[in-house]
């Protein structure tokens, strides 16, 4: 599971939602703010060893954990 959530990391940063027009990317905004908060919560979780199981540096997933919802 913990593999999956830096796979959808990378992934959220890889490709932006799209959107058609102003009013699309408007209603697709709670969504995308869900999913990077839940994402976040998830990180939070993580010990030492989970991250490093992962792949992942323990400083960065810590600021990736500690950003506000609303911020990429």
């Amino acid at each position: 599971m913990h593999l999956l959530m830096a796979e959808s990391l990378v992934q959220d940063r890889a490709a932006p939602p799209r959107s058609r027009g102003w009013l699309g990317g408007l209603l697709r905004l709670p969504g995308l703010w869900f999913a990077r908060a839940s994402r976040r919560k998830e990180l939070r979780t993580l010990d030492a060893a989970q991250m490093q199981d992962c792949g992942l540096d323990p400083v960065v997933v810590r600021r990736e954990a500690a950003k506000p919802f609303w911020s990429e």
